[in-house]
């Protein structure tokens, strides 16, 4: 575990000096902090379009800063061969694939905080304190950290066996197919025809629940949050996600490096 520790810590230091990282997230708290004038545009509850525009990106910038990052972070220690001395040593190719994954998810986590304190910065300006539903706020935020680690799973999945580009579309597909599921799901589990239903049972297992893991109408609309299922819902996307990364492992394992 030390072992995968250090190659965290290297991780976080390579993607904090990537521009891309930088432009994204410096874009990101643009749109956020814009949202304000973006509701002065729109026609309805300003609030909601606040919320909605500034947990939105969070959610989607995020996912990108995610997605291209990780697979260009592992596919460029596998193309280059810059690993293949660190994999020479006792070091498991297993220990050195979670070791990239935790430092991906620690700048990550790291981006999702700058952009959330832009949101509350936002919403605190234009609503207040007293308006604010900050458990909603703090719980969507929390899971969309989640959503964040399998999304890095899968690009440790993907860069594991095919080139950059292909594991980045593989990658972005999943995840927003994931979201498309969770909103169709009970649309086609309604539907008479049996063979359907049988699809939606596999792409059950398959696909990520990422609505489970989707909180953003709490702050939207304000609703109440259901502490009581997330533990669940934690444990779910975190446990995906390590599964990923185990599975990307156990790719690696098999793959020719030398």
């Amino acid at each position: 575990m030390r072992a995968a520790l250090v190659i965290a810590a290297t991780t976080v230091r390579e993607a904090l000096r990537e521009r891309l990282l930088l432009n994204l997230l410096v874009f990101a708290v643009i749109l956020i902090a814009s949202s304000i004038t973006i509701s002065q545009l729109t026609v309805g509850d300003q609030y909601r379009i606040i919320a909605d525009v500034s947990a939105s990106s969070t959610q989607i910038f995020g996912t990108l800063i995610a997605g291209f990052l990780s697979v260009a972070l592992i596919s460029r220690e596998l193309d280059r061969r810059t690993c293949y001395p660190m994999l020479a040593r006792p070091i498991g190719r297993g220990t050195f694939l979670l070791g990239k994954a935790l430092g991906l998810l620690a700048v990550v986590t790291l981006n999702g905080l700058i952009m959330a304190l832009a949101s509350l910065a936002t919403l605190l300006v234009y609503a207040g304190a007293a308006q604010l539903p900050l458990a909603a706020f703090a719980a969507a935020y929390l899971l969309m950290v989640v959503q964040f680690a399998i999304c890095i799973g899968f690009a440790a999945l993907f860069s594991t066996f095919t080139t950059p580009t292909l594991a980045t579309v593989y990658t972005l597909s999943i995840v927003l197919a994931g979201h498309a599921f969770s909103e169709i799901r009970t649309f086609w589990l309604a539907d008479r025809r049996s063979g359907l239903k049988g699809l939606v049972g596999v792409l059950d297992y398959l696909l990520p629940n990422m609505g489970l893991l989707d909180l953003k109408e709490a702050i939207t609309y304000r609703d109440p949050v259901p502490w009581e299922t997330m533990g669940w819902r934690f444990g779910y996307g975190l446990t995906y996600a390590a599964l990923l990364v185990a599975l990307g492992a156990w790719t690696f394992s098999r793959r020719d490096v030398r």
